[in-house]
């Protein structure tokens, strides 16, 4: 214990218990004492009391230092602080016996073994104090790549080789052992194969895309894959496969690759992502589709199925199923889980330009190299906050007024624009809690807000809303529940439902009156047109009527008076008396076309009586009018109409039918009406009529007729079957 002056005590959910002293604080857990000293998290060592939240984490309450956090990580560092040659960590390896070696940039090679860190330098024999490569062979001999040639350590003491020896270049960048022997080595000046004590280099002059080789792996099936600035290339049989962005490559500058047991590989690049070649085609995973960063500096796969990627932005975790279904189309996108200094980590920048820079050591542990050291994860016993962290809305602000959150709120017509204000109380990792929120009448779906801890809406709609936000924790568990408000935005008068219905109704008695005034504009056209047929019609009557028929009594005097032996004159005479008779019967039929009489005083049923009767007088035609249906009163315009049809159906019948029977039918119904002729004469071709040279003027009128009224007319006629003439009009016109 720091102190034997005991302040608190406390017990937390796992059965330790947290004692805190004058000197610092102290946890009783397995039968032995850990203690917390000032900078160990404490901001005074002596603590006054202790709480653990529904989390997890431990509250510490001191004399005079404020109040400090205690929270479980998931990563454990080793930097400086822990005896690290230096912060910036730029490769590291596990040998056989377990023990990690880490190399350094510019503080040499460090060896982690049994919780302590050992470092060798060039005081040691090393050639460089930069380390950036490492890896162990099958003869236990560990080699080591600098700026200034290759190193092997063995037996605690380094050898150096250089190009002098047979390397392609002195800058060592990757190093990889294979299962045959050879000891693979990527230089900036091409590869190099050490095969015992011979070594063979490969250039681009032997098929290399590029002679800076960045990483080396072997696959399950024993092809040697090289990570270039130009390329991607496959080793096999003494000959270059190269693959590159023509072939699907997101980009050729190829830093990091794994193989998992599905013998797919895993391309990490820098400015491309990350890709999958499998059964010889690529897939690329990047920023557009997820992906944190698109710069990968190492691939590591977990017993969980996952890979684990080094960026600048933080260590990443991806389901490999997941990623699978994005290559297959099945998904859109993907979701990777981002680790940083909330989980432990010092920094979230990882270090890149060395190899290997991530390495999964045999007990399952996950070692990634960083700008503050080494970060080391064991994906097996992390431990995930399954508390869901609780949501509030704090404020409420309308056009940059602020209102008071409540259960309801109601706004006044004309307000524009309403950010809602909330959070989630998780302290674990404040920064990685995420929202997901939607205004219930204007988002269709969740709107999904990322760390934002505000949502903004402007000019919405008067109406009902329900504003509702979820969060989730760092490990992305949510809280379905979240908070809740509702809000009714007030609408201006002109935005209510009985404005709408008075405009409606505005609109209608408008649209009534514009009917009404077309109506009355037509019949009163029609008014005209019947007045100026009527004053035709006794310019006829009482002039040329009159003075034919004048002409027409002469010539009865002159025959009377004329003798006998005349019988020459006498015959043209008694043509002329014909013609001027015929003549004064078609003056009599004009002017009862031009006006109809018959609707002066009578209605349309009897005017149809009236005409059936006039025109087969002197006939031996038979003409019956009948009227079914409750009679209703038509506008002069339809009356008129249907009456001059129905005249010149009678006409035809008597003048061109040779007809027996004519048969008139006036049929009323709710809405329209229904003006039938029917004669039993000849009958006649209808199509020949109506398209061919001796088209009729009176089926043409007719027609025109009953368009204007708004109806139809069809005419049913074959040759001896007799003819019906058939108008339909409603009787509104």
């Amino acid at each position: 214990m720091p102190n034997n002056r005991i302040i608190s005590l406390a017990v937390d959910r796992e059965g330790s218990v947290w004692i805190g002293t004058a000197g610092g604080l102290s946890r009783f857990a397995n039968k032995h004492f850990s203690s917390f000293r000032l900078g160990d998290a404490l901001t005074n060592e002596s603590i006054l009391s202790t709480f653990e939240d529904r989390e997890g984490s431990l509250w510490i309450g001191t004399e005079s230092g404020g109040l400090s956090l205690l929270k479980d990580k998931k990563f454990t560092t080793y930097a400086i602080k822990e005896g690290l040659g230096s912060d910036l960590v730029k490769s590291i390896y596990e040998d056989r016996k377990g023990n990690i070696w880490i190399g350094t940039n510019g503080g040499g090679l460090s060896l982690l073994k049994d919780g302590k860190l050992t470092t060798y330098t060039t005081v040691d024999g090393l050639s460089s104090n930069v380390v950036l490569a490492l890896f162990g062979d099958g003869e236990g001999n560990l080699w080591v790549g600098t700026p200034d040639g290759l190193n092997r350590f063995r037996d605690g003491k380094f050898k150096v080789f250089t190009s002098a020896d047979g390397l392609a270049n002195d800058f060592i960048r990757s190093i990889y052992a294979d299962h045959s022997g050879n000891l693979w080595i990527g230089t900036r000046g091409g590869l190099t194969r050490l095969r015992g004590e011979r070594f063979n280099i490969y250039t681009t002059a032997d098929g290399l895309p590029n002679d800076f080789v960045g990483t080396i792996y072997e696959d399950l099936q024993d092809n040697i894959w090289i990570g270039t600035l130009g390329g991607l290339s496959k080793f096999k049989d003494e000959k270059f496969t190269t693959y590159t962005t023509r072939d699907g490559l997101s980009s050729d500058v190829v830093i990091s690759l794994h193989e998992d047991a599905d013998s797919a590989l895993w391309i990490g690049t820098s400015g491309g992502g990350l890709n999958r070649l499998k059964q010889g085609k690529f897939a690329a995973y990047t920023t557009r589709n997820g992906l944190p960063d698109d710069v990968v500096y190492g691939i590591l796969e977990d017993r969980q199925n996952s890979l684990w990627l080094s960026s600048n932005k933080g260590i990443f975790r991806l389901n490999k199923n997941e990623l699978d279904d994005f290559a297959n189309g099945t998904v859109g996108s993907i979701t990777p889980v981002l680790y940083g200094p909330a989980d432990g980590m010092i920094t979230r920048e990882c270090s890149g330009g060395g190899h290997p820079a991530g390495w999964r050591s045999a007990d399952g542990r996950l070692w990634f190299s960083t700008i503050k050291g080494v970060a080391m994860i064991d994906p097996e016993k992390i431990k995930l906050n399954d508390q869901p962290p609780p949501v509030a809305i704090e404020q409420i602000r309308v056009d940059d007024e602020s209102i008071s959150p409540a259960q309801t709120i109601e706004l006044s017509p004309g307000k524009s624009r309403l950010d809602f204000y909330y959070t989630a109380l998780s302290f674990v990792a404040p920064e990685k809690v995420r929202f997901k929120y939607k205004l219930e009448g204007f988002d269709s779906d969740w709107v999904d807000g990322g760390t934002r801890r505000v949502a903004y809406y402007t000019n919405l709609r008067p109406g009902r809303y329900k504003f509702r936000v979820i969060a989730s924790n760092n490990d992305g568990l949510w809280n379905p529940a979240g908070a809740a408000f509702d809000l009714y935005l007030k609408p201006h008068f002109y935005q209510t439902y009985w404005f709408y219905a008075l405009c409606t109704l505005i609109l209608a008695i408008l649209v009534w009156q514009l009917y009404r005034f077309r109506l009355k504009r037509v019949e009163s056209q029609f008014a005209a047109v019947l007045q100026e047929r009527n004053r035709i019609a006794r310019e006829i009557h009482d002039n040329l009527a009159q003075e034919m028929l004048g002409i027409s009594v002469q010539l009865e005097v002159v025959a009377r008076t004329m003798p006998a032996s005349a019988e020459l004159a006498k015959t043209h005479l008694d043509r002329v008396r014909i013609l001027v008779r015929h003549g004064i019967a078609e003056a009599r039929r004009y002017v009862w076309d031009l006006r109809s009489q018959a609707l002066d005083k009578n209605d349309l049923p009897a005017a149809l009586s009236d005409t059936a009767r006039r025109l087969t007088t002197e006939t031996a035609v038979s003409a019956n009018v009948e009227v079914s249906g409750t009679f209703r009163p038509l506008s002069p315009l339809i009356e008129g109409n249907l009456l001059r049809i129905g005249q010149e159906a009678i006409n035809n019948a008597v003048r061109h039918a040779q007809a027996q029977t004519i048969l008139i039918n006036l049929k009323f119904d709710a809405r329209r009406v229904q003006l039938s002729v029917r004669d039993d004469g000849k009958g006649f071709d209808y199509q020949e009529s109506k398209n061919g040279e001796a088209r009729h003027f009176g089926l043409v009128g007719m027609h025109e007729r009953a368009v204007r009224m708004g109806g139809s007319l069809r005419v049913d006629s074959h040759a001896g079957e007799g003819t019906e003439v058939l108008v339909d009009v409603p009787i509104n016109g």
